[in-house]
């Protein structure tokens, strides 16, 4: 008797454990719709799956390219911009990330590893764009992109300072120092563009 009754509440304990687990959490097909549909223009990276701070060539690759996206859309802000404050940043961002590229090929060929030598042609193509938009439109969308690609850089600098290699968590702890600054910056310029 008390081996069925045993039974019947670990049964029931069970039902109700799976019943909790069968929940629909899934957005309605129109609010998958407007999420799609925001997300379009933004490139989603899906950190959860790979650490990729914590992947050396993962690292090095992205913090290559993005250093030279950084200097590229620096150097074309200082001439295209009408604003002092951008291009005062600019300027910024050209020296800070030409000398964490110089660091960071120190750090490459120290592994003996490759950097990427060009922009990937999407990169390439969105910078001529900008290349035409009007001054004023330039510096928000320039101020905007760096925003959102310095809050890219911070969670993979981050992520490369907790990595098990000394030598990169030294040269990610010393960078960070400089884009936190330039986050500040860019977060600061872009209310005022409003």
């Amino acid at each position: 008797m008390k081996a069925k009754t045993l039974l019947a509440i670990i049964l029931l304990g069970f039902s109700v454990f799976q019943a909790c687990q069968n929940t629909n959490n899934s957005a309605t097909g129109a609010q998958q719709a407007a999420i799609d549909s925001s997300m379009e223009d933004h490139v989603i990276t899906d950190t959860t799956a790979l650490n990729r701070g914590a992947d050396m060539s993962v690292f090095m690759n992205e913090a290559a390219l993005g250093g030279m996206k950084e200097i590229e859309l620096g150097k074309i802000a200082e001439k295209k911009s009408t604003n002092r404050l951008v291009r005062s940043f600019a300027t910024t961002v050209v020296r800070d990330h030409s000398r964490i590229a110089e660091r960071l090929k120190k750090l490459a060929e120290s592994k003996r590893m490759t950097l990427p030598g060009t922009l990937p042609q999407a990169d390439l193509a969105h910078i001529e764009e900008m290349k035409n938009m009007s001054a004023a439109a330039f510096d928000k969308h320039y101020i905007g992109m760096m925003v959102t690609d310095h809050i890219k850089s911070l969670d993979l600098f981050k992520s490369a300072a907790t990595s098990g290699d000394t030598p990169l968590q030294n040269f990610a702890i010393r960078a960070l120092r400089t884009l936190e600054a330039h986050y500040k910056t860019a977060t600061e310029l872009n209310e005022k563009l409003k």
